[in-house]
């Protein structure tokens, strides 16, 4: 936040580009390009991104990335308004400050619309934002959750699942079922588990409701594919369109490699 006004086309001030380049989330809307300050903003974090491998995660916000890419729709009409001011301005240092600016905006959004992104059509944004912060914890390798809540009278039951992973042999598969009726606290026991050990296997991934997704969308099954591919490869890979060929990445990527899932 910023208590004084910014005119239109001025420079950001320092305190503000030192809180914008920690950013790395950058939230694409419709009038996203009209404001220079959000153009600017984006310059910085892709420079970032170039100079210190910073992680940025573009989210199309009810606009098209090709619309981005290639100035269009609202994003071409902001570009030509500011083409506007540029014209107008009588002064030639700061119209050619303007032509500066300008050609580094066009850039930057064509870069930011080439990024693998997360896309919010026909999607509740509840579950939208779910899924990216989970994105996020995995980018980042970290715990779902920094701070682990107390199970109340599970100490047995976490120390028998404890007992089971801390022994599994590295050359074997096995499988450890937790079964019982609805409500007794199955997925917060292996939620919890997967938090206290997941970092000390080479493979990880954590995906819940499984029966609802696959059920409940035409691609459920490819949705969770991908999202056990990308965990335990720990990087973003293209969307494929083939049960099989999902199924040989995740083979191939658990291959000799201690891993641990808990769905």
């Amino acid at each position: 936040m910023d208590d004084e006004e910014i005119e239109t086309g001025e420079d950001l001030k320092p305190e503000l580009e030192n809180v914008i380049k920690a950013s790395g989330i950058i939230v694409l809307s419709k009038n996203y390009a009209s404001s220079t300050w959000c153009l600017d903003e984006l310059v910085l974090i892709l420079e970032q991104r170039m100079t210190s491998g910073h992680i940025v995660i573009p989210i199309f916000y009810h606009v098209e990335p090709t619309h981005v890419r290639k100035q269009q729709s609202s994003f071409g009409d902001a570009m030509a308004k500011h083409k506007q001011t540029m014209e107008v301005e009588i002064n030639v240092t700061k119209r050619s400050q303007w032509a500066q600016k300008m050609d580094r905006w066009k850039k930057a959004l064509t870069e930011v619309a080439n990024l693998k992104g997360n896309d919010v059509y026909g999607r509740l944004e509840t579950e939208f934002i779910e899924e990216i912060v989970k994105d996020i914890y995995r980018r980042l390798h970290v715990p779902l959750r920094s701070v682990q809540q107390y199970l109340i009278g599970m100490d047995y039951h976490i120390n028998f699942v404890t007992s089971w992973l801390k022994d599994a042999s590295p050359h074997t598969t096995d499988i450890l079922t937790i079964s019982g009726i609805g409500g007794i606290g199955k997925t917060s026991l292996a939620k919890h588990v997967f938090r206290l050990y997941w970092c000390e296997f080479h493979k990880s991934s954590y995906i819940e409701d499984i029966s609802r997704i696959c059920d409940g969308k035409f691609n459920g099954l490819l949705d969770l594919q991908e999202q056990l591919c990308n965990d335990i490869s720990k990087t973003s890979s293209i969307r494929v369109h083939d049960v099989s060929v999902y199924t040989a990445k995740i083979k191939n990527s658990l291959a000799r490699k201690r891993g641990v899932s808990s769905s």
